[in-house]
């Protein structure tokens, strides 16, 4: 495969098929001035037309080779590890230019350059060796970049490089000068396929599979590809709840639930680690229960991914459930620590505690009534924060505590039913979460 330098080697190469082709064609002497090509941007070579005509190889554009692309393959593994250098492939677009300022020659060196790269509509690998590879006697006296271009591994790279012409309209050559911001001079383009670049980075191989299955039987398979998987399919919180709080339980319901070293993991983005539970005990195959442990410092209020782990049987192989989707809401220590007028605005500052602590990155807003402020920023976890209303009249709000979008909880919503028949009560504002602003 090809290195980085790869796209350099192939404009040289261009370049130095064009210079060849004019001097074995002796069209400097047909012109009358001397013929040199360069590989410049095009704004940057009129400056050097008044030393002669000459060709110019400028590449215009690079394309994703299609052609490869069921070779384009993860380079690394799920657990990071590099398992394949996976070549980069391209088509090159040049725009062969003719820049002079006598008469007719544009017209003349353009046709010998089209000419030539009709003839040679490609390059084998002597062709490259030779071309990217200067002898010793010379090679001391090249530019460092001409040096450098021995290292392209271009005549090494499973393809060979292949030259073929692109037809521009006249409205895609006007919008192309257009954008290089120069006079348009006579162009032709072309495209180079391909150019495979690949890292030579070591990479790991798994060994080679001596036997599948015992006594090299073949896999065995069963028609149902959840076997042994444990299966969430819906999940209980308390008291009608979207959310949970610390401390409460959770009902996990679905399938192939219960076994050996069942574990219910807690994942939340807030947090560096998976917390994982035990479910408590009673539970079976379609239905498991689990405390919420009280731990301020380990949780985050916010939204988290839930699955079970199980072994249907000591030995066999630990499997992990989908996950299901569940909100821990966080509970604030009421009355707050401090509410006072602050300011000469008169502005209302709030300390408030709550649990579980909340963690660097975590939005966290305060709702009075309507109103609604936001913590600064932190750079440690916590479990007080301070939260600035502007001048708000004193009263009683209901007040709703949010972690990332999950409030605390402010509405009942299982109430004993009243009325004749046991009539279903609405659900109500809890009276206990609010905060009195004073005067």
């Amino acid at each position: 495969m090809s290195t980085a330098l790869a796209i350099a080697g192939v404009t040289q190469l261009l370049r130095d098929l064009l210079n060849d082709g004019l001097v074995d064609n002796d069209v400097g002497a047909a012109i009358g001035t001397n013929v040199s090509v360069h590989a410049r941007a095009p704004d940057r070579v009129l400056e050097l037309a008044d030393d002669g005509s000459l060709l110019n190889v400028f590449l215009y554009n690079v394309d994703n080779q299609g052609n490869w692309s069921n070779q384009i393959l993860p380079t690394r593994t799920q657990a990071g590890d590099r398992n394949k250098n996976t070549p980069l492939t391209l088509d090159l677009y040049y725009l062969i230019s003719a820049i002079t300022s006598e008469d007719l020659h544009h017209d003349i060196l353009l046709g010998y350059a089209m000419q030539i790269l009709h003839e040679h509509p490609g390059f084998d690998r002597a062709e490259i060796q030779a071309g990217l590879t200067p002898s010793p006697t010379v090679a001391g006296s090249l530019p460092p970049a001409l040096q450098a271009l021995a290292q392209t591994g271009l005549a090494d790279q499973i393809e060979q490089l292949a030259i073929s012409p692109v037809y521009l309209s006249a409205e895609e050559m006007s919008k192309l000068w257009t954008s290089f911001q120069t006079t348009y001079r006579s162009s032709m383009a072309y495209r180079v396929s391909s150019v495979i670049i690949e890292t030579d980075t070591p990479t790991r191989s798994a060994l080679p599979v001596l036997m599948i299955g015992a006594d090299d039987t073949g896999a065995q398979v069963t028609p149902d590809l959840n076997v042994g998987m444990p299966q969430i399919t819906s999940l209980s919180l308390p008291q009608g709840q979207p959310s949970a709080r610390p401390g409460d339980i959770v009902v996990i319901r679905g399938e192939r639930l219960s076994g050996t070293d069942v574990t219910v993991r807690f994942e939340n983005a807030a947090l560096a680690a998976p917390i994982d539970v035990l479910p408590d005990p009673g539970g079976n195959n379609t239905v498991q229960t689990v405390t919420l442990p009280d731990a301020p410092a380990v949780w985050a209020p916010g939204l988290y991914q839930i699955s079970l782990a199980a072994r249907s049987a000591p030995g066999a192989p630990l499997y992990r459930s989908n996950s299901a989707a569940f909100q821990l809401a966080p509970i604030a220590t009421l009355p707050p620590t401090s509410v006072a007028r602050v300011g000469p605005d008169n502005e209302v500052q709030i300390d408030l505690d709550f649990r579980p602590n909340v963690w660097p990155g975590q939005r966290v807003e305060l709702i009075l009534g309507g109103q609604l402020a936001t913590a600064p920023a932190r750079t440690t976890a916590t479990g007080t924060v301070t939260f600035t209303f502007p001048d708000i009249p004193a009263g009683a709000y209901p007040m709703r505590l949010r972690v990332d979008g999950v409030e605390s909880w402010l509405v009942l919503r299982e109430l004993p039913p009243i009325g004749p028949g046991f009539e279903p009560r609405p659900p109500e504002y809890d009276p206990a979460q609010a905060i009195m602003v004073p005067a």
